[in-house]
């Protein structure tokens, strides 16, 4: 696993000695990637919102402090994916939004034949991941937007690496197919 690096050691360090304007710049920090990942997992923005907003409120729960090894980003990542599977769980969510998260979540485009190409790449990409199970969306969207690698999600999932790989083999082979191998 990835050491913490010394930026986050700090924020870490003042965070567990009771300084909540760590727990500020944490959030200032990751928030954007936090809700991008959730809004992806979830499809209704303001629940990944509120997701987000409850893995910053169980931090600041007095009993708790931040234990990690690992980078502080995956490990806030992970929060949020636990927290996102833990809402897909529940009864509480019927429909899917087909927003994933707005034009603000992706690069502006260097010319408008890029944007076009783009736009509808995204399109295609948007109708299809709502398509896969949540397990293998869960996995690809880790693996590839949060950078984590297959042994943090199986610990994070709490399934074998190679139960992981099988997720993300299959995630990407439904992928392909649905968006006619523009992937």
């Amino acid at each position: 696993m990835a050491a913490l690096l010394p930026q986050e050691k700090i924020l870490v360090r003042q965070f567990n000695k009771g300084d909540i304007g760590a727990l500020r710049q944490i959030y200032a920090q990751y928030k954007v990637d936090l809700t991008i990942l959730a809004t992806a997992l979830l499809f209704d923005k303001a629940l990944a919102e509120d997701v987000v907003h409850e893995v910053f409120a169980r931090l600041l729960d007095t009993t708790r402090k931040i234990r990690i090894n690992s980078s502080l980003r995956g490990y806030l990542l992970r929060a949020v994916a636990n927290g996102a599977r833990n809402v897909n769980r529940s009864d509480r969510r019927k429909d899917l939004d087909q927003d994933l998260c707005g034009a603000d979540c992706f690069p502006l485009a260097e010319s408008p034949e890029y944007s076009a190409i783009f736009k509808e790449q995204r399109e295609k990409l948007v109708s299809a991941l709502p398509e896969l199970p949540y397990e293998q969306r869960e996995v690809l969207l880790l693996r590839h937007f949060g950078g984590l690698r297959f042994q943090d999600i199986a610990k994070s999932q709490g399934v074998s690496v190679s139960t992981v790989q099988g997720r993300y083999r299959y995630g990407l082979e439904k992928l392909r197919s649905s968006m006619g191998g523009d992937l």
